[in-house]
């Protein structure tokens, strides 16, 4: 990562009050040259640009920090890229890391990433969301269930089966997602709205988590 790249982050991470030290700020680095290197072979993510990943993609996934377990298991669903599975891991590498992603390239992608960082503590699981839960393995073990602009109704169904007692389910979204939309959504499938947190990205694009907890 260039030095303007490390500026670019550290400016967003300190708009979102989250600390990045040196030793996370290498391992991010190391994880943006490795998808900026898979991006020319392989389109990973929508935005390609190498700003755009860090001023965008992971400074939004660095929201996510502030509410990680103080330990336990993380898993984030439909990793694709990296974000914000990988951002989490870099900043978190005591944490264990489950990386749901069910297509293949991806997947490869992200367990050469884990090698590359590296985390010892991080694993990909090459399988889709709802199979996950029901591996021994992982379902009911995750202390925090994250994903990144996924459709609530696909998300939240599958992370019932993932998230352990007491452990938290975050759906990153845009303010389009209303609270009272979340809420009922949530108690479809067992989870209750703790709470929202609403944020702005660099550029001035706005974010809203939504923090859930099962009933």
């Amino acid at each position: 990562m260039t030095s303007d790249e490390e500026v670019e982050l550290l400016r967003g991470a300190g708009a979102l009050r989250i600390a990045v030290d040196s030793g996370s700020l290498a391992r991010i680095g190391r994880f943006i040259d490795l998808l900026d290197l898979w991006n020319r072979r392989v389109r990973l993510t929508g935005d390609r640009d190498r700003t755009t990943l860090v001023r965008k993609h992971t400074v939004d996934s660095l929201a996510v920090v502030s509410e990680l377990p103080l330990s336990g298991i993380v898993a984030d669903i439909g990793s694709g890229g990296g974000f914000p599975g990988l951002v989490l891991g870099c900043v978190r590498p005591d944490l264990g890391l489950r990386l749901i992603e069910a297509r293949r390239r991806a997947a490869s992608f992200l367990a050469e990433a884990i090698r590359t960082i590296p985390l010892p503590g991080a694993a990909v699981i090459g399988t889709r969301a709802e199979e996950a839960g029901r591996d021994p393995a992982v379902a009911g073990r995750s202390d925090l269930v994250v994903s990144r602009a996924v459709r609530l109704e696909a998300f939240l169904p599958p992370t019932v089966s993932l998230v352990a007692p007491g452990g938290l389910v975050i759906a990153m979204q845009t303010p389009g997602v209303g609270l009272e939309h979340a809420r009922e959504t949530g108690l479809l499938y067992g989870l209750e709205l703790l709470r929202r947190r609403d944020y702005r990205l660099p550029d001035g694009e706005r974010r809203r988590l939504l923090v859930f907890s099962r009933v």
